[in-house]
This record gives structure tokens, sequence and C-alpha cells, in this order.
């Protein structure tokens, strides 16, 4: 329940800074015949808030209520809908091509043969996929799992290197560099405030290295160069999205998770991890460490007053978050007052979702 919670907070939280009221939205994504369209990517113009369609062709979306929904799906043609306040939606899309897929749920399909050239990429352009010039690659060891995975330079701007991560841990390994063991779908939010999205593209973020990681085929990939990111979503097996952006105040390295976003305040909660390697020792009498490698996950919020622009690093204890909400002091204690239970992530987004009124 608290995950179902956190996705719809974390769906308003994706691009930027919110300016203005939101309300939530939910529909449906047809075609003519009725089947559901599976991966339509249903958008907000004007904040750049957006959502995929499950398997039923079904969305939920924060947007403003007086901005447009873009609906766009591969093979068929991007339909504008003026949002006027309605709270939901039926879209049929009209067909460009032919797509090859079952009645019940139509997915777009990715083309093999297709590469990719992010470098020219906008929310208004087709994707145009080329190999780089200059694109070489060679295999190097990862330090911490000892497994080839592969790099490539290359004279792109908009990607640092080709590599092949390893998602999977052998049963001596527990925990992940990784966010997610499978590439997901998501969007990327760039520089000049374009969205960037397509069924043919899959990501993942590497916590350790703090980049986020691109792919067509799932067996070679490039690392966005972080100058091209303000932000990105990734949806994992369910559908949920989990968002990060950019806050050099907090770390200049990595990306920061959005929490909660707002007029008046903003939750993030940096992830850090490490590598400890097997330290078991035994002397036939007593054992001590661990007889498995570990990615250990480390988690740090910090909350903004936007007014003031005061950054605080905060522990999840209500004292704690008193202390960073002392500037509404009366709220905080209000909100307190009628929501108990563990303070988590959901706790975290649904007060910061209250402070924000």
């Amino acid at each position: 329940m608290k995950k179902i919670v956190l996705m719809a907070y974390l769906i308003a939280a994706t691009a930027g800074f919110v300016s203005a009221q939101t309300i939530n939205i939910t529909g449906s994504v047809k075609t003519r015949d009725g089947d559901a369209l599976h991966l339509a990517f249903v958008q907000d113009k004007q904040y750049k808030y957006g959502a995929y369609t499950d398997s039923l062709g079904n969305f939920a979306l924060a947007v403003n209520p007086y901005s447009k929904l873009k609906v766009s799906c591969r093979g068929f043609k991007d339909t504008l809908i003026s949002i006027n306040n309605q709270p939901t939606f039926t879209v049929t899309l009209r067909p460009v091509v032919n797509i090859v897929a079952s009645r019940s749920t139509i997915t777009p399909q990715a083309n093999p043969n297709l590469d990719i050239n992010i470098i020219t990429m906008t929310d208004e352009a087709s994707l145009v996929l080329s190999n780089p010039p200059g694109f070489t690659r060679f295999a190097f060891v990862d330090p911490f799992t000892k497994k080839n995975v592969y790099s490539s330079p290359n004279r792109f701007d908009a990607a640092q290197g080709a590599i092949m991560p390893v998602f999977h841990q052998t049963d001596e390994t527990r925990g992940s560099r990784y966010l997610f063991t499978e590439w997901v779908h998501g969007y990327v939010v760039d520089a000049v405030d374009s969205v960037i999205q397509s069924p043919l593209l899959f990501f993942n973020y590497d916590k350790m290295g703090g980049g986020l990681l691109l792919t067509k085929d799932k067996h070679t990939a490039i690392e966005v160069y972080r100058e091209n990111v303000r932000s990105f979503t990734l949806f994992d097996a369910l559908n949920q999205p989990e968002t990060f952006t950019t806050v050099p105040e907090i770390d200049k390295t990595h990306y920061v998770q959005v929490i909660a976003l707002g007029n008046n305040y903003k939750i993030y909660k940096s992830v850090t991890t490490r590598f400890i390697k097997s330290d078991y020792h035994s002397d036939g009498l007593a054992s001590t460490g661990n007889n498995f490698d570990l990615y250990e996950d480390d988690f740090t919020y910090y909350i903004l007053n936007v007014k003031t622009n005061r950054l605080a690093k905060i522990g999840l204890k209500r004292k704690a978050l008193k202390q960073a909400f002392a500037a509404d002091e009366a709220k905080a204690d209000t909100y307190f007052k009628n929501n108990g239970g563990d303070i988590d992530d959901g706790y975290l987004a649904a007060m910061g979702d209250y402070m924000n009124k």
C-alpha cells in the first residue's frame, strides 16, 4: 500500500520545479478496435510529467489542470488533448504503420536493426539511430566483481562510454550496484527541458558509479553525459516510477532520488552503494565476518526550504522533521497528529505533498 501511495507522488515529481497546482488524472489508451496499448507515453506538455500505460492500457498522472496531454506510441499518430480540469480520459490512437502484436494488448515492437543517436533527440523529433563515428570497443574488468564488462570511448557528446553491466550477481554476492536487476523503460528530461523517451530505449542506474545507463539491445550500453540530464524517471516491472535529478549541493557525482517537490519544500534521498568483500575467517573454534561479497546501500535524506534556499540533512525521526519544517511548525504538528506509523519514503512523500499545499 505504501508503494502505491509513493507512486502517486513520484509521478508528480519528475522534471524540475512545480510552479502551479496539479490534479491527479487517470485514463486509458486504446486502438480504434478497442485494443489496449501497452507502453504508450502520456505527457503533460507544460511541466514534462509523464507516465507509461500498463499492460491494460491504463495510466495515472499528476498534471497541470489547464495544460495539454501529449499521447504517443510507436506506430501510432501522436495525439494532443486539452486537460481542462478533467479527471479521466479515454484516448484512441490511429495507426501509421502495422504493428505485430496480440489483439488484447498491443506493445510497441522494437526493431533490432535500428541503432541510436541520442545527441540529436528532442521531444518532437523521431529517434535517428546510428552507431557513433569512431566507435571502438575494448574489455576491462570491474574492480569489485572481477567480471568482464565493456567500455567504448567515442566522439559523441551524449555519452561517456559503452559498457555491458552485469545485473545478476553470483550466489556468493548479495545486493547489486545497479538500481534494477533488469533493463527498464523510462524517460529523460534533458538540459534544455526536452523529454527523451521511446519504447526502443531501456535504462538502468549505476548506484556506485553514478551513471545513467542506456541501451537498445540489452547487450551493450552507453552512459549518458550528466551535463545532458536534468532528471530521469525509470519504471520497475510493476510500472512504478522512481525519479532522480541533479542536485550538486548534495552530490556532484551521483543523481539523487526525488521524494517530493513543491513551491515550499523539496525532499531528496541520496543513495550511495559500497562494495564489501567477503571477510570470513575461522580458526576452528570461532568464526567471524561474512562468507559472501556484499553491495550495501546507504541512504541520506535532505529537505530543501525553497523560500530560504536552506538545505538540511535529516534523519527519519519526528524531531528532525520538525526542525526541518520549523518555518511551518504548526502545519507540521497537525500532520504528525493525524498521521502515525513508520517514517519511510512513502510517509515523507505524503508529508511533502501536505506541506506544499
